[in-house]
């Protein structure tokens, strides 16, 4: 019999839902984990296509019935009941009375957004979309945006067949605008009749419209929820991500031409894919042979930093990013050759930088360095160089950005999105309670495989089975890769192994009485022959924190198995051998 079929719950990251962990066993959902974190739109993954997947929100009411609660009609009136893109009656008839007829609503969000809507032509030929004083044309026979003024972001559409298109203006916006859909002839808006259909209207923040979610009254979020377990797929196998609560300093981590100020350097919004698997990165061009950056504006907190971005080769080889905060206002530089995907020089000894590989040419880039107390504004700079150690570049040549971070910690975490102000991502929480039905106290075994990226900020990170304060059976890593199993019998340090180090865990705990034993990446650790176990009952929860609730273990978990009974030494090996 296999490890699988002897465990009474198997946790391997598969299946989820907002607020549950799902477990492979038991099958009738009663080895279900809960989990929360409770932050719309700041979390992210890599999902099964290796693609960064966020969550994202449609903030526009009443997105296909064209309420009058939300919308204001002038010189138009809106048929229902007319067949869609999609195939549905849901489409409308949008047609004009006179002059400049139009729809609006008002906006009460601000920052960097999309406006999108699904669009056909019928006596009128052109839609047009327009935000405050700015707009764009879009040719209903070709869906080519035309008289795009000042102001715009961009603005594009896609073919969604039979003569419809999805039509999108990107703008950024403050807290409160006008926006409006107008009916228009050959480029015009005067003429005092015709009509178009519409569709599916979208609001979302962001430099790209994201799949339509439909609202009635009030917004509604796709994508990674609120409340979601995030299966991240960086390795070959998926893991339960669990981080801890970090946010992203910089408001604009996608608009980079928003950031406070540039020399030498021109941008070119969803200039390609980004890391997302969308057309929503930034090219930066230099303009000049010298000093080419893009440069935020920054007050943070002493201690450790570290600034993120995410760069694609273009013709321009390096990327640097730049602090200027401490050692009196120096600043400190690290290079990244992004063409080969390496690490180049550094200016200053006491920084930690890295590149990682996250596919299709795209690399993100960090450095780790520490604030000093007198010294915490100051300035995070992206620039263009053309070589190692150089602040020249060729001027004309361009490298592709996409998701900037700036995070108060000592190691990097996944990519927070924001749009206009900073973000907070919430710590992960995932437990099970009630599980007295699927371990015999007495004895088992806990199984965990897990991947800790860094070092944690401050104590301990710990996955436990545990009755109560007095009672409990903890592995726990101390630093990275450290290891320590503690098992407590009604307040009796029963078995207690000593720190061991390894860089990847499989780890199992067994107990059961006078004999106690640790388990790890297919060695038998360490061992105690004697000592009392727990009562039947004792043992009712597993929680990936201490008994506490003030450590929790924060990295990737890959597995977690629990066996109502105590496996052989030879069992334990073969589970945790790698």
């Amino acid at each position: 019999m296999n490890a699988l079929e002897a465990a009474s719950l198997v946790m391997i990251p598969s299946g989820y839902e907002d607020g549950t962990l799902g477990s492979l066993k038991p099958l009738d959902g009663t080895g279900d984990f809960t989990f929360s974190r409770g932050s719309n739109i700041s979390a992210t993954r890599v999902n099964a296509d290796g693609n960064i997947e966020k969550g994202y929100e449609n903030l526009l009411l009443q997105s296909n019935t064209f309420s009058d609660a939300v919308w204001t009609k002038s010189s138009t009136s809106v048929t229902s009941s007319q067949t869609g893109y999609d195939g549905s009656s849901d489409a409308w008839l949008l047609s004009k009375s006179g002059a400049n007829g139009r729809i609006q609503f008002n906006l009460s969000t601000g920052g960097v957004s999309v406006l999108s809507v699904y669009a056909k032509a019928n006596i009128s030929n052109y839609i047009v979309i327009q935000f405050q004083s700015t707009f764009a044309y879009f040719d209903l026979t070709t869906g080519l945006a035309q008289n795009e003024t000042s102001g715009i972001i961009s603005a594009t559409s896609t073919d969604e067949g039979n003569g419809w298109y999805r039509c999108s203006i990107v703008f950024n916006i403050s807290a409160s605008s006008t926006c409006y859909i107008y009916p228009a002839e050959n480029g015009s808006v005067s003429a005092t009749s015709g009509s178009i259909y519409i569709q599916d209207a979208m609001l979302n923040q962001g430099l790209v419209a994201y799949p339509y979610i439909e609202t009635t009254t009030a917004p509604v979020a796709g994508g990674i929820l609120e409340d979601m377990p995030r299966l991240d797929w960086s390795g070959s196998c998926p893991s339960l991500l669990l981080e801890p609560s970090r946010t992203n300093l910089l408001g604009y981590s996608e608009y980079f031409e928003a950031w406070h100020t540039d020399r030498n350097v021109s941008y070119t919004a969803n200039s390609t894919i980004s890391p997302e698997g969308l057309i929503n990165a930034t090219k930066l061009t230099a303009t000049n042979t010298i000093d080419a950056y893009v440069r935020d504006n920054r007050s943070s907190s002493a201690g450790n930093n570290v600034f993120s971005v995410f760069a694609k080769y273009e013709d321009c080889q390096y990327i640097s990013l730049s602090t200027r905060f401490f050692i009196g206002g120096d600043e400190a530089r690290v290079w990244f050759d992004i063409q080969n995907g390496v690490k180049g020089s550094s200016t200053e000894d006491e920084v930690t930088y890295d590149i990682e590989d996250y596919g299709n040419g795209w690399y993100r880039c960090y450095v780790i360095f520490n604030i000093d107390a007198g010294d915490t504004n100051g300035y995070s700079f992206v620039y263009l160089s053309n070589a190692d150690s150089s602040i020249n570049v060729t001027s004309g040549t361009s490298a592709h950005l996409y998701g900037g971070q700036w995070e108060v910690g000592s190691y990097p975490t996944s990519y927070i999105p924001t749009y206009g102000v900073s973000q907070t991502r919430l710590a992960d929480v995932c437990s099970k309670d009630n599980i007295s039905g699927l371990i015999n106290s007495p004895d088992g075994v806990f199984y965990n495989e897990v991947f800790l990226e860094s070092t944690p900020l401050t104590g301990n990170r710990h996955l436990i089975v545990r009755g109560d304060a007095s009672n409990y059976v903890n592995v726990y890593f101390d630093t990275i890769g450290s290891i320590v199993a503690r098992i407590k019998v009604a307040g009796v340090d029963t078995f207690l192994a000593t720190p061991i180090t390894q860089v990847q865990n499989k780890v199992a705990i067994l107990w059961q009485a006078n004999k106690y034993a640790l388990f790890v990446n297919g060695v038998k650790a360490a061992e105690n022959l004697s000592g009392a176990t727990f009562p039947a009952g004792t043992l009712n929860k597993i929680d990936f924190d201490n008994v506490n609730s003030n450590t929790p273990f924060y990295g990737e978990v890959k597995q977690t198995l629990l066996f109502p009974t105590a496996l052989s030494d030879e069992a334990c090996i073969e589970l945790t051998t790698i």
